[in-house]
């Protein structure tokens, strides 16, 4: 990162949270490790199994599951608290394709997402 920052180059990294074994605190330590190593700007996205992956195989075979909508805004909301003003946050969820996804299949209705982000996050 500091090669690319003395290069002139704006860093931006990416997180996703919700990684098989992963905590909240573990993802917020993620992100303040990024903050610390002098990130520019942050994309969040959550975990998603897509079909024909190893991963879907993992899931598909019970050895992990994916957050749910309540879950990730805590873990979201954690990761947030570790940016301070200056580093932007370009990102705050994703989704993987429709017809490829196997989970986390609440993460396919991007309206009921970022509503309820919405209300969670930036409400209260």
């Amino acid at each position: 990162m500091k090669r690319l920052r003395a290069a002139g180059i704006e860093v931006v990294t990416h997180i996703i949270l919700g990684l098989p074994g992963e905590t909240a605190e573990d993802c917020a330590a993620t992100t303040r490790y990024a903050v610390e190593a002098g990130t520019d700007g942050i994309k969040f996205q959550l975990l998603h199994v897509l079909k024909g992956t190893d991963l879907a195989q993992d899931y598909l075979a019970g050895k992990f599951r994916c957050l749910s909508l309540e879950e990730y805004g805590q873990y979201l909301k954690a990761c947030l608290a570790r940016v301070p003003e200056g580093v932007t946050v370009y990102r705050i969820t994703g989704d993987g394709a429709k017809r490829d996804l196997l989970a986390p299949m609440w993460s396919a209705d991007k309206k009921r997402v970022l509503n309820y982000l919405n209300r969670t996050l930036f409400r209260e």
